[in-house]
C-alpha cells in the first residue's frame, strides 16, 4: 500500500531465526519472505506503469473481441440512413464498437449497408468507408483465409494467392469439400501452433514424447498442405510457414544452449516427409500468446542463429516483420540490421506493424516500423517474394483490416 502511495524507501528488519532473543525478531522478515517483498514491490512498480497513456495489449484485445459486446444494428440500415437509439442494440461478443460509444453512432449517417444484426466497427464513425480494390504490388500479394471465408475473399480482392490460417480442427476436415472447382491462384499453408490437449507445436523441445507428437502433427498438416495443392492451379510446392518451437514457460535458455535446440529442430525436420512441399520457419516474437499467456521464446529471435539455422537446415524463412520487431525492441538491437542478416533466406513474408515488445500484428502504419527503410531491404534483399497483410481481427467488417493494409503497403511494395 505504501509503494502504491508513492514510497520510495521501506525499512524493514531482517532475522535469520524469529526465535532468538529480542522483540525485533518476532516482527522482522525471514530472508525468504524479504525476497518475496522485493519481488512483489517490483511487480506492483511494473502494474503501475510510467504514467504514460495507458494502451491495451494485443492479448487484452483478443480477450476483449471474446469477452465484451458490442452496439448491433436492430434492423437494416441501407447507405445513407440516419442512426437512431431505436437502431441500437447490445450483444456479445465484442468485435465491434462497445456500447459505451452509442453516443457517438446516434444522429451519425451509415456510409455501408448494414444488415440486420451485424456489427458497428469504429470505421462506421467516420466519413469514408474503405473496400477491397484492384492493388497493385511488384510482388505477389495473398491473404490470410479460412476454408468458410476463401471464396467470399478471392471474389472480392482477387489476391495472387491464400494463405490457410489453419487450426488443428481444420485437419480432421477434407479441404477439397471447400473448393468445389479448381482456382486459378497459388496458396500456402500456416501450420496450427495449438493442437487437443494445449500441445503447443515444439520441435525444440527436450521430452521425447513432446517431440514425437509435434513431428505427428506437423505431418498431418503437410499431408493437408498437399491435398490443398492440387486445387490450385498456380502451387506446385505450397509453402508452410511454421513456427517451429523452442518455448520455455518461466525464463529463457541460455544463449549457449540454443545451438542444441535448433539441432533438434534440424533433426525433426529430416524425419519428415517433405516432398511436395516448402516448409519454411517462422520468425518469432520474444513473448509469443498461447493458452491465454505469454512464453518466452528463445530461437528465432535472433538474426545471427536464425540465418545459421537456414542455412544449416537448408530451408527458407517467413520474416514476420511485427514478430521480429518486438524481438529488436525487446533486446534494444537494430530491425534495420536483423533484416540484413535474415533477408537473403526470406522466402515469405508477413507484413504488419509492432509496438513496444508485446504490441503484434498492429494495423500497417500505426505502430513502430519504418516502412519505407523495410520496403528497400526487401526490394533488393527479397525480390519476389509473395506477402499477406497479416493484420490482426483484420478480416473484421468484411476484411476492413486487411483493405487499410493493402492501401497504405502498396505506396512502398
Amino acid at each position: 500500500a505504501a509503494v502504491a502511495l508513492g514510497a520510495r524507501i521501506i525499512e524493514k528488519h531482517l532475522t535469520v531465526d524469529r526465535n532468538l532473543e529480542g522483540n525485533d525478531h518476532k516482527v522482522s522478515l525471514l530472508p525468504g519472505e524479504l525476497s518475496q517483498l522485493v519481488t512483489e514491490i517490483r511487480q506492483l512498480e511494473e502494474a503501475l506503469g510510467t504514467g504514460s497513456a495507458r494502451t491495451i495489449s494485443q492479448g487484452e484485445a483478443m480477450n476483449r473481441t471474446t469477452l465484451a459486446k458490442s452496439l448491433v444494428a436492430t434492423r437494416h440500415l441501407p447507405a445513407g440512413t440516419e442512426i437512431t437509439a431505436a437502431d441500437l442494440s447490445v450483444k456479445s461478443p465484442g468485435r465491434g464498437i462497445q456500447p459505451n460509444r452509442r453516443h457517438e453512432l446516434i444522429g451519425r449517417t451509415t456510409v455501408r449497408d448494414v444488415p440486420e444484426g451485424d456489427f458497428f466497427y469504429p470505421s462506421d464513425l467516420e466519413s469514408t468507408h474503405v473496400a477491397p480494390r484492384p492493388y497493385r504490388f511488384h510482388r505477389p500479394w495473398g491473404l490470410p483465409v479460412r476454408y468458410h471465408d476463401l471464396g467470399a475473399i478471392v471474389a472480392k480482392a482477387h489476391p495472387d494467392f491464400v494463405e490457410f490460417h489453419l487450426s488443428y480442427q481444420d485437419l480432421e476436415l477434407d479441404p477439397l469439400t471447400f473448393i468445389p472447382e479448381p482456382l486459378d491462384l497459388a496458396c500456402a499453408v500456416h501450420s496450427p501452433d495449438l493442437f487437443p490437449g494445449d500441445h503447443i507445436l515444439d520441435l525444440a523441445a527436450t521430452d521425447d514424447t513432446w517431440w514425437q507428437r509435434s513431428l505427428d502433427e506437423l505431418a498431418r498438416t503437410l499431408d493437408t498442405a498437399r491435398a490443398l495443392a492440387s486445387s490450385f492451379l498456380r502451387t506446385e510446392e505450397p509453402i508452410v510457414i511454421v513456427s517451429l518451437g523452442g518455448f520455455t514457460p518461466d525464463t529463457p535458455i541460455a544463449e549457449g544452449d540454443r545451438a542444441a535446440r535448433y539441432a533438434r529442430v534440424i533433426d525433426g525436420l529430416a524425419r519428415l516427409d517433405l516432398s511436395g512441399v516448402e516448409v519454411v520457419a517462422q520468425t518469432l516474437p520474444p513473448f509469443p500468446w498461447y493458452l491465454g499467456g505469454q512464453l518466452h521464446c528463445n530461437l528465432f529471435v535472433d538474426p545471427a542463429d536464425t540465418a545459421q539455422f537456414a542455412r544449416d537446415a537448408g530451408i527458407g524463412l517467413c520474416l514476420d516483420v511485427s514478430h521480429s520487431k518486438l524481438a529488436c525492441n525487446h533486446r534494444g538491437t537494430s530491425f534495420s540490421d536483423f533484416v540484413e542478416e535474415v533477408g537473403p533466406h526470406v522466402r515469405h513474408l508477413h507484413l504488419v506493424d509492432a509496438q513496444g515488445t508485446d504490441g503484434e500484428g498492429i494495423q500497417v502504419g500505426e505502430g513502430e516500423i519504418d516502412w519505407p527503410v523495410l520496403a528497400g531491404q526487401l526490394e533488393r534483399l527479397a525480390p519476389g517474394v509473395g506477402f499477406i497483410p497479416e493484420v490482426w481481427q483484420g478480416h473484421k467488417n468484411d476484411g476492413e483490416g486487411f483493405w487499410i493494409a493493402l492501401d497504405r503497403l502498396e505506396q512502398w511494395f
